[in-house]
């Protein structure tokens, strides 16, 4: 700057350094040309190589897993054909540089094929194969053949959410999200034409609404997909009830003034401020057909209450279907030489135990857990524990856990120390919410961050006596983090410029902002970049891009931010 006595900085993170390799792999890997059954990809090779292996598959499948499909090409771009309509792909591609001399795969892209035709049915759909966004995202993206429309721009159309204050899913990680914040905003989602008539359809779907007062959820069917507000037809109105934990509703569209012709179609309605629903796990048959059912699964659980010659044994059940289940317990023996006797199980609701006695001192045991249904008896997976040593006794439960500060994304516990303790764990999740994440601490005291602001968080501690001798879990205490408004901070915390853009944008992080994740997509919502960010401000080359408006999607440490730039 001129200035001999001013100071400057350079920051340097996450440095690695390896030998260059013989086979680099590609870079800028990009997808074009996307049809019903084919996708174009391109991208610059960095060697010399002349051969090329691309491997795709499911959305978030491993490259180098047996799931992945392995095409050949010597040349580039590389039209991949025979794909399956409206599904969501994965891509990498890699340099065969000869014989068995390969480059590491490239980052993936991923693409969506087009409808073609009416579905056929069961049809299912949980959101689980997108990228989902925060439920604030005015950009998210809807399923491959739904039509999505929303009178509210600043939460946009119903869209697929992975996170956010008002994310709720039943199964996995994402949903789709309705919320409205104006006077008279609406909210709507029509599913794909099928290949039976509307009239002949049920549909069963889980939702979650925010609030008992604040916003009304129906189902119906539009005749029109440029016309919601004017070819709605409500068909059944869904009671309100402010539970995150959802509910499962079935609609039946065989009543005989619903026409053959139309669109299965929700619709969410708002007087005044903003509301959400969520829903999830959809499931369309044709009247007279079966329904998709879901076999329920059990989950070997850690045993519990570990003495010299006992010990409790725990299981969790999941059954989305409520399908009878007419056996459950646990199979267990001594790991070293023992046979496998079976206990039943006793408990109420998704959860069972089994109490074991007369074990022996020092002893390891391996058990599994068991449920029978339908004639068909599954297993949950191998687990170990082992009974404490002759004179060792039982670690105690912590008691007293309390809360000694709360803030936006930070809670900090505490809780009673006990003798010969050598540590405790903590484990804690979203209201609700069946992710766990775990922490240690070597003091009765710990603060849990990253955590998401305005939430419910359940809390439990264990004490660890050393040498496998773990105390149950504590009862769980609940604590909800402060609103201070950091989502508006976030977005004026990423800035992008120039806008319009010609040759490239910038995007620059102010303020104490960790980068994750870096992506460009076009308006369809296809992702067109995954960016590798190195420098602060970061540049994104968009002068191959054609003209028209695209999105960059930054994921950070403290949330999600989407930024939206013309290139002309």
């Amino acid at each position: 700057n001129g200035n001999p006595t001013a100071s400057c900085y350079t920051y340097i993170d996450n440095l690695f350094i390896d030998v260059i390799p013989s086979c680099p792999k590609p870079h800028d890997l990009t997808v074009s040309d996307v049809s019903a059954s084919s996708v174009t990809l391109n991208w610059n090779p960095m060697g010399t190589e002349s051969s090329w292996e691309i491997a795709y598959g499911a959305y978030g499948f491993d490259p180098d897993s047996t799931t992945a499909t392995i095409v050949t090409t010597n040349t580039h771009p590389f039209e991949v054909q025979n794909l399956t309509n409206a599904t969501t792909y994965e891509f990498y591609v890699r340099a065969v540089c000869g014989g068995t001399d390969h480059s590491y795969w490239s980052n993936a892209v991923t693409a969506t094929t087009l409808c073609d035709g009416a579905m056929s049915l069961p049809y299912t759909e949980n959101f689980d194969s997108y990228a989902g966004t925060v439920y604030n995202d005015p950009n998210g993206i809807a399923p491959a053949c739904w039509t999505t429309y929303g009178t509210n721009p600043t939460y946009g159309a119903p869209h697929i959410t992975s996170s956010g204050s008002y994310h709720y899913a039943h199964s996995g990680t994402n949903c789709m999200v309705f919320t409205c914040n104006s006077s008279g905003s609406k909210a709507y989602a029509a599913l794909p034409d099928f290949d039976q008539p509307l009239n002949t359809l049920i549909l069963n779907f889980w939702r979650a609404m925010e609030s008992t007062t604040q916003g009304e959820l129906t189902v119906g069917y539009v005749t029109d997909l440029e016309d919601f507000d004017n070819s709605y037809v409500v068909v059944t109105t869904i009671p309100s009830a402010a539970n995150p934990a959802g509910d499962t509703i079935t609609v039946d569209f065989t009543s005989a003034n619903v026409p053959a012709n139309g669109n299965i179609c929700f619709r969410w309605f708002k007087e005044s401020t903003f509301y959400s629903c969520c829903i999830d796990d959809i499931n369309v048959t044709s009247d007279g057909s079966a329904p998709v059912i879901t076999d329920p699964t059990v989950a070997t659980a850690a045993a519990s209450n570990i003495g010299q010659n006992n010990a409790t044994l725990n299981a969790t059940i999941t059954n989305p279907d409520n399908v009878t289940i007419t056996a459950k317990g646990f199979e267990w023996k001594a790991t070293t030489g023992g046979t496998y006797t079976q206990v039943a199980g006793t408990g109420s609701g998704n959860t069972f135990t089994a109490s074991l006695t007369n074990l022996n001192p020092s002893t390891n045991y391996t058990y599994k857990a068991f449920i029978t249904y339908n004639g068909t008896t599954t297993y949950g997976a191998e687990m170990t524990f082992t009974t404490l040593p002759q004179g060792v006794d039982p670690c105690n439960v912590p008691t007293g856990l309390h809360t000694t500060n709360i803030e936006n994304h930070a809670i900090t516990i505490a809780w009673d120390a006990d003798a010969n303790v050598e540590s405790w764990n903590i484990q804690y999740r979203v209201a609700n919410s069946g992710a766990l994440s775990s922490a240690t601490s070597t003091t009765n005291s710990y603060t849990i961050t990253n955590l998401q602001g305005n939430t419910d968080y359940e809390i439990q501690v264990q004490a660890n006596c050393g040498n496998g001798n773990l105390s149950d879990w504590s009862a769980a205490i609940t604590a909800h983090t402060t609103n201070v408004g950091i989502e508006n901070w976030l977005e004026n915390s990423i800035v992008l410029f120039p806008n319009p853009a010609r040759e490239y944008v910038d995007i620059r992080i102010d303020g104490d902002v960790n980068v994750t994740n870096m992506e460009v997509f076009d308006v369809y919502g296809k992702l067109i970049n995954t960016v590798n960010v190195i420098d602060n401000p970061t540049r994104i080359n968009v002068n191959g891009l054609a003209d028209g408006m695209y999105f960059v999607r930054v994921t950070t440490d403290k949330g999600m931010v989407t930024k939206t730039f013309v290139k002309k």
